[in-house]
């Protein structure tokens, strides 16, 4: 994901606006990307309380909204965290990578295994910025990687609750992966 000079610094400069009328503005503003700018501006205002050290660190790049509202909470985060540790750890469901990032403070190595293209990107960008550089990005099919795996000490599974259509889902033979 590229991000031109005039697009970062519009979204430093407007990262409190309401992005609905930033939207509405676009054409005043032909040298920046602008549905880029709206989903980190969008993405930014989302983790001032669901994920306050995030928020604070400057340079990441996020996702769009669902993956956002779909993700843990710092504290959720930080609570599964505080349940496991040891050698290695794999994430089968990586997403926008909160639980993968706050668990591998436990862990020597850990490998995040992500369907979506864009979200791998992401994390492969935020982690080394938050000091996570034991992190391996693997753009793959999480049970696929299970077939294969080496063993670890901890596999962690959250996986997607819509289905194909977008709608939520509530039984775990309905979720994906």
């Amino acid at each position: 994901m590229y991000l031109s000079p005039e697009t970062i610094l519009f979204i430093r400069e407007h990262r409190n606006d309401d992005v609905h009328s930033l939207a509405l503005q676009a054409k005043r503003y032909p040298q920046v990307d602008m549905p880029l700018a709206i989903v980190q501006i969008a993405g930014w205002q989302a983790t001032v309380s669901k994920i306050p050290s995030w928020h604070a660190t400057e340079g990441l790049l996020y996702p769009r909204h669902l993956s956002l509202e779909q993700c843990s909470s710092e504290v959720t985060a930080l609570y599964k965290a505080s349940l496991v540790h040891g050698e290695g750890l794999v994430d089968l469901t990586g997403g926008f990578g909160i639980d993968c990032a706050f668990l591998a403070t436990q862990f020597k190595t850990v490998t995040y295994i992500e369907r979506q293209e864009e979200l791998c990107e992401l994390a492969m960008h935020n982690f080394p910025l938050l000091g996570l550089k034991h992190i391996r990005v693997q753009n793959g099919d999480g049970v696929e990687y299970l077939q294969q795996m080496p063993a670890v000490d901890c596999i962690f599974l959250d996986p997607a609750r819509r289905n194909e259509h977008g709608g939520k889902t509530v039984a775990i033979s309905d979720c994906e992966p």
